[in-house]
């Protein structure tokens, strides 16, 4: 019963017409606006978060997982294990015989970085 206190009407071939005047129409199209752009900053706002939670879990996953594998590639006293010194050395001795017709790859020494 309030909003029909605002309310203009017209008589237009025996019909009664709502007349919306132009400071109601801009304020139905700035409402409009409001609303629209409020809606898409909140869409945004929940992807961003969501992706953050996402990433906080993926990094609390991962974590133990590298340990472990960290673990095993080093021995008790932090020297990487001759099996895997080999398996470097021989993956760079066939890049090498690949590459030319003799392979002048030598292995003098291994030192730890």
């Amino acid at each position: 019963m309030l909003s029909m206190l605002l309310e203009t009407t017209v008589t237009i071939g025996g019909e009664q017409v709502t007349y919306l005047t132009i400071p109601e129409s801009l304020l139905y199209a700035l409402l409009g606006f409001i609303v629209t752009f409020a809606g898409i900053v909140l869409l945004i706002f929940m992807i961003w978060a969501v992706g953050k939670i996402m990433r906080a879990v993926r990094a609390k996953e991962k974590a133990p997982a590298a340990q472990e594998e960290r673990g095993e590639a080093l021995s008790a006293d932090g020297e990487i294990p001759s099996e895997v010194k080999a398996a470097i050395v021989v993956a760079i001795a066939a890049y090498y015989e690949g590459e030319q017709d003799r392979c002048e790859f030598r292995v003098r020494k291994i030192k730890r970085l």
